[in-house]
C-alpha cells in the first residue's frame, strides 16, 4: 500500500493511504488532519493522545494533491496504480487517496476563479490552482477536473448556492456570480469572468465559453419572460440531488433592456441595461417569431417563443410598448428607443388594413383620410 513519511526529529512517521500511521516501522495509530483552515497532518495515537505535523498542501500543474513538509514535497496523492477520490461538501475539500477504501480526510480552505476559469484554492496561505471547467445542463456549479498523466480519471467538485446576475458597470456586460455556503454557514462567491447569454435552441439562459480549443457551457433551467416595457425576468428552477438535497437555489434574474433591430424580422434583439439606465454591451436574442397582441389600450406589436421546460414545451408572447401610426404613407411602430422616439416601419405582406374597427383599439389614424381598421398583423388576424 502507498504512504508517505515525515522526519520528525530523530524519528520517521509513515502515513499509509488506508489512513494508518507508524513510528520508526511499528503501529502507532489512526491518520487524519486538523479540523480548521490550517488542515495539519495529525496523528491520533492508538495510546492516547494526539502527534501533530505542519504541512503544506498543493495542486500541482498535472492537477495531483500533493503534501509538502518542510518545503519538500513528501507525497503525489495521484501515485500510480491508484485512484484518488476529490469532492466537496460544503465548501471543504474531502479526500480519499484510494478509491478502493473507506478512509478520507478533509481540507479547509479558500476557493477563487480567475480568468482562464481555473479553480484556485488556498490552505494556511498556501496557494494552487486546478486546470479544469465549469460545465453542467442544470444550472448547477460543478467544477471539473482531470488527472492530466492519466485522463480516465475526471474529477467533480460540487458547490452548493444560489446565482446573482449583474450588468457589469465597467465593461456593459451581462456577467454571474455563484454565492456559495460554506461549513459554517458564511456565503463566499464565485465571479464569472465572461458574460451571460441565451441559448436559442430552447431559449434558456446559459453561460458558455471557450477554453484551449473547447466550448463549454453552463445550461440554466428556468423561465424566461418579457414585458412590454421590455424589462427581463428568468426564474431560475431549484435542482435538487437524487437524494432531495438542495444543490442550486430558485432564484430570478431581472434586468432592463432596450430593442436594438431596425426591423420586425428574424429574432427579437434585446440590448441588456446598465443599472443607471444607460445601454450595455450585452445583446439578448431570442428565437421565435413576430407576432401581434391585442392589449388594453391598443394593438401592439409582439414576440411570441417557446421554452423547453422538461418535457413540455410553453409558448410566451410579449408585446411592445409603442403604437401603430402613419407615416408618409406607410404604417409605422413607433415607440421610444435609448430616450429617442424611433419608427419601424411595417411591410405591406405582414399587416392588413380595411374599414375602420368598432374596436378602437384596431384603428389607425391615417390623418386626412381618417380612421382605418387593421385586420391582420404579423400572421394574427382580429
Amino acid at each position: 500500500m502507498a504512504e508517505f513519511r515525515i522526519k520528525k526529529g530523530q524519528d520517521n512517521f509513515d502515513f499509509d493511504i488506508s489512513g494508518t500511521a507508524k513510528k520508526n516501522g511499528a503501529a502507532f495509530g489512526k491518520w487524519t488532519t486538523t479540523n480548521d483552515a490550517v488542515s495539519n497532518l495529525v496523528i491520533n495515537k492508538d495510546g492516547g493522545g494526539q502527534e501533530t505535523f505542519p504541512v503544506e498542501w498543493r495542486f500541482n500543474a498535472d492537477n495531483h494533491l500533493c503534501v509538502f513538509s518542510g518545503g519538500n514535497q513528501v507525497f503525489d496523492f495521484n501515485v500510480p496504480g491508484v485512484r484518488p477520490i476529490y469532492l466537496t461538501r460544503n465548501a471543504v475539500l474531502i479526500v480519499r487517496p484510494n478509491q478502493n477504501s473507506t478512509f478520507s480526510f478533509n481540507l479547509k480552505g479558500e476557493w477563487d476563479m480567475d480568468a482562464n476559469h481555473n479553480l484556485s484554492f488556498t490552505v494556511n496561505n498556501v496557494t494552487s490552482s486546478l486546470d479544469g471547467f465549469i460545465f453542467d445542463q442544470r444550472s448547477r456549479f460543478m467544477y471539473h477536473f482531470f488527472n492530466k498523466k492519466d485522463i480516465t480519471q475526471e474529477s467533480i467538485l460540487g458547490f452548493v448556492g444560489d446565482w446573482e446576475s449583474f450588468v457589469d458597470s465597467t465593461d456593459g456586460k451581462l456577467k454571474l456570480k455563484f454565492k456559495y455556503k460554506r461549513e459554517d454557514n458564511s456565503i463566499d462567491t464565485f465571479a464569472l469572468p465572461k458574460s451571460m447569454t441565451v441559448n436559442k435552441t430552447v431559449n434558456q439562459f446559459m453561460y458558455e465559453y471557450q477554453k484551449q480549443n473547447h466550448s463549454f457551457r453552463v445550461q440554466f433551467v428556468g423561465f424566461l419572460q418579457v414585458n412590454e416595457n421590455l424589462e427581463i425576468t428568468y426564474s431560475v428552477d431549484r435542482q435538487v440531488s437524487g437524494s432531495g438535497e438542495e444543490q442550486v437555489g430558485s432564484t430570478t434574474f431581472k434586468m432592463g433592456a432596450v430593442f436594438s433591430k431596425s426591423t420586425f424580422s428574424g429574432d427579437v434583439e434585446l440590448i441588456v441595461k446598465k443599472t443607471d439606465g444607460t445601454v450595455g454591451t450585452t445583446t439578448i436574442s431570442i428565437s421565435g417569431k413576430f407576432s401581434a397582441v391585442l392589449g388594453q389600450a391598443n394593438l401592439q406589436v409582439a414576440f411570441a417563443f417557446s421554452q423547453v421546460r422538461g418535457p413540455n414545451t410553453v409558448v410566451t408572447t410579449f408585446g411592445f410598448e409603442g403604437k401603430l401610426a402613419f407615416q408618409n404613407g406607410t404604417v409605422v411602430w413607433k415607440f421610444s428607443r435609448n430616450a429617442t422616439n424611433t419608427t419601424i416601419a411595417i411591410s405591406a405582406s405582414d399587416i392588413k388594413l380595411g374599414k375602420a374597427r368598432v374596436d378602437s383599439r384596431l384603428n389607425i389614424d391615417t390623418g386626412p383620410n381618417g380612421l382605418v381598421g387593421v385586420f391582420f398583423l404579423f400572421g394574427v388576424a382580429f
